[in-house]
């Protein structure tokens, strides 16, 4: 297969603005401009199968795709940080989520001509979409906003999509899927292993399913619809960040689980009856970051793995899944209607691998637009692709992203050595919105965010080779870009100013800020606040409340369920119980942080 490696060829589009050329010669004296970085993240097949449509996150634009000739033939920039791609069988359709925008774009696609016909606001930060079978309703969820709204689909050319319901979620949703005719979606929390379940008919919470797991990017059922698969990694509480820990797989196992339907679909079921797993890698070859999963109508699975830049392929009796090398970053996966051809878009390659089932094997790659070298990217780009990269870890085992899931945190406990000690496992502290909040780790030992860096590839990483200086300050650079999250009641629209006054000044009048001090929320010493860990160590540095109400549990440990229970259950620092009230002004408060 001859693979051609053009953008789009109509320079006429909006998009010629952000699509930029590396060519060999360039008037003398001007430098010519760095390829355009798309990070293509999600794709899908046209209903005849003759076009590849990709969905680029930050370029937020669409890639078109000419299977006959296999190369790019338009793109055209639809919006600003574009999430999730949809196929509306039946019609010309596709819909598109756009993170940054908060909208969901219905597109016309004929071929290479793609036109928005609505685009519709939905509640902020939206992430995935899907669609029901009978393409009269669509679901997409807000991570955020913790929201799902439900769209009707319009019947007719003429009318439009609106948004029906939204659904607030106990959680921070990502993926989802349809299943039993459409009746049950099931939506799984971005960050930890936790399942929403939700009746499609009355739009009811059913409920939460957990099991031991984080990082879910892969959702799909087998062939026949009696099992739930997971793509997901486990981090090991009791296992310790040393050399043989990760080698053997007992600290950071990626895997690809496999749940009775039935079960997670009742609340009172036992969830792990006949369930079984997939692991996926092994000692000395590992695959850090499972990703998007597709299922095949003969139940082939396959399934992306992020962190190593391959793909693992097999059936559900199949437990050595056998392993092909597509790009950077696999993220998502789509398998034709034959069920003989998979299409891998990779997100950090900036192309879109072609892989023949039959014969186990890539048969061709499609790039997107010229990838830059690595070297030609800025602290920022180069520290990204390091985040996400699992090669950084002892066999591959995990990447930074394993435990703090896209900078923030899977919620997990983790027993590493920052604190000198084995046996007192802490939870994973978020990275988003840390600059300026150094020291870093619950003791306060790394002075700098480059020092926790070294720590973390040494010591918990356990990398084969020492860190490289340069390596250390691009993963510090992207690190330093990591905004802290948005407030849920912002972004809800349920924010009280005159409860977050009151809240602002209980906080002071209490002596909150003592240890969380304003801007930072946080301060560079430890404290003895009453808790004491595992070995008998009672003195922590506060982490910031930056976002603290997108986190949860609480404390080293996670003993706090919630933050009310911070106060409520475990009276943190109170000297007196507060009154109903004044427990409600101070968490609109900190939730507005």
């Amino acid at each position: 297969m001859v693979v051609s490696a053009f953008p789009a060829q109509s320079m006429s589009r909006l998009y010629a603005t952000l699509v930029c050329l590396l060519t060999l010669s360039v008037a003398e004296g001007v430098a010519a401009d760095p390829p355009v970085l798309r990070r293509p993240i999600a794709l899908e097949l046209s209903g005849d199968g003759k076009s590849l449509y990709v969905a680029n996150s930050r370029s937020g634009s669409l890639s078109v795709i000419d299977l006959n000739s296999a190369r790019v033939v338009e793109e055209i920039v639809l919006g600003k940080r574009l999430s999730d791609l949809v196929r509306v069988d039946g019609r010309p359709w596709f819909l598109v989520t756009d993170e940054e925008a908060g909208e969901l774009l219905l597109l016309q696609a004929t071929g290479q001509t793609v036109t928005v016909r609505q685009r519709l606001p939905v509640s902020p930060y939206p992430v995935c979409v899907v669609v029901s079978p009978d393409q009269s309703r669509c679901y997409v969820t807000s991570i955020w906003s913790r929201r799902l709204s439900v769209i009707d689909l319009p019947l007719e050319n003429a009318q439009q999509a609106r948004v029906a319901h939204v659904v607030d979620l106990p959680i921070a949703p990502r993926c989802q899927l349809l299943v039993r005719d459409g009746s049950e979606l099931i939506i799984a929390d971005a960050f930890g292993g936790r399942l929403a379940v939700v009746d499609t008919r009355d739009l009811e919470l059913v409920g939460i399913r957990e099991f031991p797991g984080h990082n879910v990017r892969g959702l799909g059922v087998n062939h026949d619809g009696s099992m739930l698969l997971i793509a997901h990694q486990m981090l090991n509480e009791l296992a310790h960040t040393v050399r043989n820990d990760v080698h053997w797989g007992l600290l950071m196992s990626n895997d690809l689980r496999w749940l009775k339907l039935d079960a997670v679909l009742d609340p009172q079921a036992d969830l792990y009856g006949g369930a079984h797993m997939h692991p996926l890698g092994e000692a000395g070859s590992a695959t850090g970051d499972p990703a998007g999963l597709s299922v095949a109508k003969d139940g082939t699975v396959v399934v992306a793995l992020g962190g190593v830049g391959e793909v693992a392929v097999g059936q559900e009796k199949d437990f050595s899944l056998y392993r092909i090398r597509v790009g950077r970053r696999p993220t998502d996966v789509t398998i034709d209607d034959a069920g003989t051809t998979a299409y891998v878009v990779n997100t950090f390659g900036e192309s879109v691998s072609i892989i023949d089932l039959d014969e186990r094997e890539t048969k061709g790659k499609i790039r997107l637009g010229d990838l830059p070298d690595f070297a030609a990217l800025s602290d920022v780009d180069r520290g990204e692709l390091l985040f996400y990269d699992a090669s950084l870890s002892h066999d591959g085992w995990m990447s930074c992203h394993s435990c703090h899931t896209d900078g923030h945190t899977n919620g997990m406990l983790n027993d590493n050595f920052s604190d000198a000690s084995f046996g007192a496992p802490k939870r994973v502290l978020s990275l988003l919105g840390r600059t300026g909040t150094e020291p870093f780790a619950w003791n306060a030992e790394a002075k700098d965010l480059a020092t926790q860096i070294r720590k973390s590839i040494t010591n918990t990483l356990q990398s084969d080779n020492e860190p490289d200086e340069a390596q250390v300050a691009a993963l510090a650079a992207y690190v330093r870009t990591l905004s802290g999250p948005p407030s849920i009641d912002r972004l809800r629209g349920v924010t009280d100013p005159a409860a977050i006054d009151r809240g602002s000044k209980q906080f002071r009048a209490l002596g909150c800020a003592r240890c969380h001090r304003p801007p930072t929320f946080t301060t560079p010493r430890t404290y003895d606040v009453g808790l004491v860990d595992k070995l008998g160590n009672n003195r922590f540095n506060p982490p910031t409340l930056r976002g603290v109400g997108q986190r949860g549990p609480y404390f080293h440990d996670n003993r706090a369920a919630s933050l009310a229970d911070v106060f409520r259950k475990h009276r943190h620092q109170l000297k007196r119980d507060l009154r109903d009230e004044e427990l409600l002004d101070l968490l609109a408060y900190l939730r507005s942080l």
